[in-house]
């Protein structure tokens, strides 16, 4: 039987392009663990998941980590109405400006109230997005083959 890499698609909120900033690298180095990988700025229309192993999803964290954070609309509006979400494996990941807030852990949780597996989550920070690059495609090379 031939090889046939693993798909994955990197969805993400592109709000002040920061998450934006780490994806090309993220593909790279996912690209070159064997998976076959699309990105998708949300906002638009939902796309279809069905043919996807994983599915790895990414917001800004804008707040100071003393205030509780607001999933942007693009990301809940997959969780809610992505069909088959909760059968993927998703890797979330955020991008923080001086200070980690919480919406890595809120858009953990979000994303394991749909029923999805969790595999990953990391966030990088804005003005050193290369620190911990390898976490989620290392993550994603051993939870989704």
């Amino acid at each position: 039987m031939p090889f046939r890499p693993r798909r994955l698609l990197i969805a993400y909120d592109d709000t002040r392009g920061w998450c934006g900033a780490v994806v090309p690298r993220m593909k790279q180095m996912l690209e070159e663990r064997a998976f076959s990988v699309d990105t998708l700025v949300l906002g638009g229309e939902i796309p279809d998941l069905e043919p996807y192993h994983g599915v790895i999803l990414g917001a800004p964290d804008l707040g100071p980590p003393m205030r509780e954070p607001v999933l942007p609309e693009s990301v809940a509006k997959l969780l809610a109405e992505g069909e088959g979400i909760d059968e993927k494996k998703i890797g979330v990941f955020t991008v923080f400006g001086l200070l980690p807030g919480r919406m890595s852990q809120l858009l953990r949780a979000k994303a394991a109230e749909t029923g999805a597996e969790v595999v990953a989550e990391y966030a990088y920070w804005r003005l050193r997005p290369q620190g911990g690059e390898h976490v989620i495609p290392a993550e994603c090379m051993i939870r989704i083959r």
